[in-house]
């Protein structure tokens, strides 16, 4: 099935590798309006806006650590200053630290939540302030984890935020479902990306 996205501006974050990186190439081959690409990598983030740019889409990259927590408002302003509106958002961002259920500490639990679930609250939220603005609905799409479901023995921390991360993009499509904005989430298995080999 093929779908367009003509003139639709995203943002997309963890687009310099993996899943995230394979959903801005799919956004940009179906036609989207523009880009704006994120993560912590500058030369690889650099490297895909320009290989994006170059095949005809409009593509910024801007450098997040997603634990900072003035980054979601920061990321949404970017795309507005650079496009004029947002139109869909993709949180394919994550950390997938490993630590027994034993083993995980305090930081662990703090790193991964920050950055697989406070974060994606608080784009999903400027977000949807944006695109209620626009007055003409809008996508979001969560990239969660079948982890949220059964669990592992080195993820538990991780499974704890894809979980949390469900329930949220359950809680943000609900709330805004008059207002046209559709909050999905795929729950996706094991995938060979550099951050798991």
């Amino acid at each position: 099935m093929e779908f367009r996205l003509e003139g639709k501006v995203v943002l997309v974050t963890g687009a310099t590798q993996g899943i995230g990186r394979a959903i801005a190439e799919a956004l940009a081959r179906s036609g989207a309006g523009g880009l704006l690409v994120t993560g912590r990598e500058p030369v690889r983030g650099s490297e895909v806006a320009t290989s994006l740019s170059q095949a005809g889409t409009p593509t910024a990259f801007v450098a997040a650590d997603l634990a900072d927590t003035t980054a979601p408002a920061r990321l949404v302003d970017e795309c507005i200053s650079r496009f004029g509106r947002i139109d869909a958002l993709v949180n394919a961002a994550g950390l997938t630290n490993r630590a027994s259920f034993l083993d995980a500490d305090l930081d662990d639990w703090a790193a991964l939540f920050a950055v697989n679930a406070r974060a994606p609250f608080f784009l999903m939220q400027a977000a949807i302030r944006q695109m209620r603005k626009q007055g003409q609905g809008g996508a979001i799409v969560n990239i969660l984890s079948i982890n949220a479901h059964c669990g592992s023995p080195e993820l538990a921390v991780y499974s704890a935020t894809k979980g949390a991360l469900a329930t949220l993009t359950r809680n943000a499509a609900n709330a805004h479902r008059f207002d046209r904005i559709r909050v999905n989430g795929i729950n996706v298995g094991w995938t060979d990306t550099p951050a798991e080999r």
